[in-house]
């Protein structure tokens, strides 16, 4: 005989159910909010302290090797171009013997090296870019033999500026006197020759001898106890210079104005011929005493 279906009851299943949950229930573990927070606060305590021995150990290994922490480079250093002389303008060609020719370029040359941030080598090696002509061929024949840009210049200056002597300086200097030359023109121009000694003149030395090769239409207007440098030298010198040319300008201007000139009235024609005077007696030469007679005509 077949076993009988037994029927189960919907509440039967759900109690046995929730009778089965009871024991998960009873296994969990319940914290309250201030041990949460002291269990956090000593789990991050433990990792940071991991964290500084593991950085402190890292830290001697790399001493016990001998490594060194370098710098980084900064922005200013590695932005920084040197540049080259490509767009230098200064020429040389070496016709000129004169030593302040050669002066010149080189301080032209040093300017652009110095505002370009042109290094030694990069100025060693475009420097023939510079030079024409006979400096050109004078150059080809000694740059296996510079191996600096301090020796090149000195082997530019001694070739094409020799220096003149202390002497000869003065000789040149006190053959100028201002002529015609403008006044600060020839300040300027002596100044650059006393510049050329090989020894440094005081100031007042300088301002003494300028000054007594000006001209003396300058001098007898401006007294050389009222200047103190060469530069309000050159000033004053100006002004007294153009001050001069108005007032001959103006004096000329007013000579060749037309000027009304009054003349004396005509004289009135005469009808006739004007009647002789009467004479007058005179004495003989004779010396006899008699009288004679002689028209006097005007």
């Amino acid at each position: 005989m077949p076993p009988r279906k037994v029927r189960t009851d919907p509440g039967d299943l759900d109690a046995q159910a929730s009778s089965d949950e009871e024991p998960g229930r009873s296994s969990s573990v319940l914290m309250s909010g201030d041990q949460l927070t002291s269990f956090l606060t000593a789990f991050a305590n433990t990792q940071a302290e991991a964290n500084r021995q593991l950085v402190e150990s890292l830290m001697a290994s790399h001493a016990a090797r001998g490594y060194t922490a370098t710098p980084s480079p900064t922005p200013s250093s590695s932005t920084s171009k040197s540049g080259n002389m490509s767009k230098c303008t200064a020429r040389f060609d070496g016709q000129n013997r004169d030593p302040e020719m050669v002066e010149a370029f080189i301080d032209s040359v040093e300017m652009y090296k110095e505002c370009a941030l042109v290094t030694d080598d990069l100025a060693l090696r475009g420097l023939p870019m510079l030079l024409h002509g006979e400096a050109a061929v004078w150059w080809r024949g000694i740059r296996t033999e510079v191996s600096s840009w301090s020796e090149a210049v000195k082997r530019l200056r001694s070739m094409y500026g020799t220096p003149c002597p202390a002497h000869k300086l003065y000789r040149k200097i006190f053959a100028n006197e201002q002529n015609e030359e403008l006044a600060d023109s020839f300040i300027v121009r002596l100044r650059g020759m006393i510049t050329k000694l090989p020894y440094v003149l005081p100031e007042e030395a300088k301002l003494d001898i300028i000054y007594g090769l000006l001209h003396k239409r300058i001098r007898k207007r401006l007294p050389r106890d009222t200047v103190n440098t060469i530069e309000s030298l050159i000033d004053k010198a100006r002004d007294i210079e153009e001050s001069i040319t108005e007032h001959s300008n103006a004096s000329t201007s007013s000579q060749s104005a037309p000027t009304e000139t009054t003349q004396p009235p005509a004289r009135c024609a005469q009808a006739g011929p004007r009647p002789p005077r009467a004479a007058a007696p005179c004495i003989n030469s004779a010396g006899n005493g008699a009288m004679t007679r002689r028209s006097v005509v005007r």
